[in-house]
């Protein structure tokens, strides 16, 4: 005996020929803008905001000793010029690393001993 079996099909959308309303975001440039307002290169130490790189060095210190009787306190940071130019990391496969100079006030507290 033979038997008739119903398939259902399921109706598929193709939505590969809807033209976007929407223009596309260079999201390359949204991500240097976001590193250089991160890093503030461009901005003179006394003038950065208190966000990215800055808000991350000004929320660890001041850093305190074991004795408390000195305090390390970040005053700056600057950043350096690369040593390679693009070109010469792409060749070599290096970063595009810079110095990350860190200027500090080392505060040490005159206690005296009562003994």
């Amino acid at each position: 005996m033979s038997e008739t079996t119903l398939q259902e099909f399921v109706e598929r959308k193709d939505y590969s020929r809807i033209h976007s309303s929407i223009e596309i975001p260079d999201l390359i440039e949204i991500q240097k803008r976001s590193y250089e307002e991160f890093l503030q290169r461009e901005v003179e130490p006394e003038r950065r905001k208190d966000h990215g790189l800055q808000a991350a060095l000004a929320s660890v210190f001041p850093i305190p000793d074991y004795n408390n009787t000195a305090v390390l306190e970040f005053t700056s940071y600057t950043l350096g010029t690369p040593k390679y130019d693009e070109r010469e990391c792409l060749e070599q496969g290096m970063t595009y690393a810079v110095p990350l100079k860190l200027r500090v006030r080392l505060v040490v507290f005159d206690k005296e001993d009562k003994g």
